[in-house]
């Protein structure tokens, strides 16, 4: 009976019937249970995926706890607690160099903006001023055609008054076609002034473009001040081998960690309390990151013609025959955090 009256509303429609109100009803119920179907496929696909990250952060939670656990059990015995205390002011003055690093980077990053800011400025008001100067030329040359154009035109005129009586007819009608042609001309040259002085303002009122942000060249130069200060960092931590140590804290948990005994312990913390007061305390040696920046632009290499980070393998460490301790690859082995603040 149903498809019998679907198939007589489909013959009404065809014969150009209006639908009645009850096939419009059904029409709308079979519409909002198509968008319901959609919203409910919707919620559901959104369920499983609020239960898979559920189950993510379970495991991700199940971690930690197994984490906690084991380095209670190691801080539990007493003959560990130093190498403790050892570790974890290690990773103290890891982070203070990272800190450190990170506020050269930012104060490097926007120092360089604002040159290259101050840059694009003068180069577009150069430009500009140049531009101007055209458009000057033309206007004077145009004022110059415009005003004596005029002035050939005012003593035309005169001229036609002044040539009276019938024999003096075709001088006249020479002379008033010769005076519409001028007009025609001054017509035209009062135009270009005015459209040259239309433009001259537009170019005038033309505002500064923005700033798209650092080339490519203030990135590359940028990032290699940066490395450049991280081997810096390197050797201020350099006795007793501070920043190798406090490197290991990155790759190694606390109870993997050894420091020798007691008293090795409590020298060790020691010296990195120290070094992360000296760290707070002493500016940054710019003659030195300037150095080591020259040294690096003459020796780093570039994997693509748009890469902002040079390849590891090209930081080449300088001659290290006057130091006691050689400089690592800062950029290879990532000290301090480095490429987190290195521009891409």
């Amino acid at each position: 009976m149903r498809l019998r009256d679907e198939f007589h509303g489909l013959v009404q429609r065809l014969a150009g019937h209006r639908p009645s109100a009850e096939d419009e009803r059904l029409v709308a119920l079979f519409r909002n249970r198509a968008e319901l179907k959609k919203e409910l496929s919707a919620l559901d696909d959104e369920r499983h995926r609020l239960l898979d990250r559920l189950k993510l952060q379970e495991g991700a939670t199940m971690r930690v706890e197994e984490q906690f656990a084991a380095l209670e059990q190691y801080l539990g015995r007493a003959e560990e607690g130093y190498k403790s205390l050892a570790y974890f002011q290690l990773k103290a003055l890891w982070r203070a160099a990272s800190k450190r690093l990170e506020q050269f980077a930012a104060e490097l990053t926007r120092q360089q903006q604002d040159r290259e800011r101050r840059q694009q400025l003068a180069e577009f008001e150069r430009s500009k001023r140049a531009r101007i100067a055209d458009v000057d030329r033309e206007l004077v040359e145009a004022r110059v055609l415009a005003d004596q154009l005029q002035a050939e035109q005012k003593l035309g005129h005169q001229r036609l008054n002044e040539l009276g009586g019938f024999w003096n007819y075709f001088r006249r009608r020479r002379l008033a076609e010769t005076l519409a042609t001028r007009a025609a001309r001054l017509e035209a040259a009062q135009t270009v002034v005015t459209d040259l002085g239309d433009a001259r303002h537009e170019v005038d009122s033309e505002p500064a473009p923005t700033f798209e942000g650092l080339s490519l060249e203030g990135r590359r130069a940028v990032n290699l001040a940066i490395i450049a200060c991280a081997e810096s960092l390197c050797d201020r931590l350099a006795d007793g081998g501070l920043a190798g140590l406090a490197h290991q804290t990155t790759l190694r948990r606390v109870y993997e960690s050894d420091f020798g005994g007691q008293d090795d312990c409590l020298e060790l913390m020691g010296r990195a309390t120290r070094a992360a007061a000296d760290l707070e305390k002493r500016a940054d040696d710019l003659a030195d990151i300037k150095a080591r920046t020259d040294r690096l632009r003459r020796t780093v290499t570039y994997r693509g013609v748009a890469d902002t980070i040079p390849a590891q393998d090209s930081v080449l460490p300088a001659d290290e025959s006057t130091r006691p301790q050689a400089t690592p690859n800062v950029l290879l082995e990532e000290y301090f955090e480095v490429y987190s603040v290195l521009l891409r």
